[in-house]
């Protein structure tokens, strides 16, 4: 499979990675050696990935600390390198591509198409797993604001109806109060009003006194003998 990518990437079909580079670049220095077979590597089958918890999910984490932390071990032939490939034969229909990389794969014996397709499932996981879990951790955050929510809601319906209730009973002190000063002011204004009255009455009787007593001073004062 090597030396077809690296066909491929002669011919601007795929692009190779740094590693890949520098992987072709030392098997064209080391074409001239003779190497013995390489044996074929059998994938073996590994456990599901490890769900996540939802307390362990935040947003923002870059793939490969995602399938990191689901425990996916890395691939002979990871997924993404046959995107790239794949990516490099859109020209061709569908069919001849799939052809062409099952063809890749039979002249390659350090690989398989199996393991690509292994990677790829677990990496799609490992994601929906990262999905299910954030979905999760969203919805226990708004069950918990809900209930945080009605909580305040209540508690300002009960302040709300307290703060109404001393409301109530500040207006009818202050009407009795009100009343109190009116009725204080009615005694005071009352006890005026006799007084004056009482006063006028008793000025009144001391103006009728004193104008029948001038009479003398009037009739008899020349003749007094004081003079």
């Amino acid at each position: 499979m090597k030396g077809i990518m690296n066909l491929l990437a002669a011919v601007n079909l795929v692009t190779l990675s740094e590693e890949e580079q520098a992987q072709a670049q030392a098997e064209a220095d080391a074409a001239s050696v003779v190497e013995p077979a390489v044996p074929v590597v059998e994938t073996a089958p590994e456990p599901a990935p490890v769900q996540y918890e939802a307390a362990a999910v935040a947003p923002g984490k870059s793939l490969d600390e995602i399938f990191r932390e689901a425990g996916i071990s890395p691939s002979p032939f990871p997924a993404e390198r046959l995107l790239r490939l794949l990516d490099g034969l859109r020209a061709m229909d569908e069919a001849t591509r799939k052809a062409a990389v099952r063809a890749m794969d039979d002249a390659d014996e350090n690989w398989n198409i199996d393991d690509p397709v292994l990677d790829a499932q677990r990496k799609i996981n490992a994601l929906e797993g990262f999905r299910q879990a954030l979905a999760a951790q969203v919805s226990g955050r708004q069950e918990q604001a809900a209930a945080d929510i009605a909580a305040l809601k209540t508690a300002q319906e009960r302040a709300v109806a307290e703060i109404k209730k001393q409301i109530a009973e500040l207006e009818k002190l202050l009407e009795r109060e009100m009343q109190k000063t009116a009725q204080q002011i009615a005694a005071l204004e009352a006890e005026i009003s006799a007084l004056q009255g009482e006063t006028d009455r008793e000025d009144t009787r001391m103006q009728e006194e004193i104008a029948r007593l001038r009479e003398i001073p009037a009739q008899f004062g020349q003749h007094s003998k004081h003079q």
